[in-house]
């Protein structure tokens, strides 16, 4: 039990172990903002040119096919707003450089 706890306390201390926890911090937060953009800005603008800002009252017999799609179009816009953050993240982070120094 005691190597147990002292692998875990070498677990915790590590960095990687402390950027998961910011980014699961992070993503929740960022979540909240994809949602409020799907709900509150992309669907209503589906409202203004459909009609209907929800498709989950879509059915097909007893399947609810509008449910689905709803929540296919969530993914699809959460994915690509994952995609353009960790692209712009990306690009402000400097790559180490392989070629050593000269002195």
């Amino acid at each position: 039990m005691k190597n147990f706890l002292e692998e875990f306390k070498t677990f915790a201390i590590k960095g990687n172990a402390i950027e998961l926890a910011v980014g699961i911090v992070i993503g929740t937060a960022f979540n909240n903002i994809v949602n409020s953009l799907v709900n509150d800005v992309i669907m209503q603008a589906i409202a203004m040119i459909f009609g209907q800002p929800d498709f989950s009252m879509i059915t097909l017999g007893a399947i609810k096919i509008g449910s689905f799609i709803n929540q296919v179009v969530n993914f699809l816009i959460v994915s690509l707003s994952v995609f353009v953050a960790v692209k712009a993240v990306n690009k402000l982070v400097k790559k180490p450089s392989t070629t050593p120094e000269v002195k």
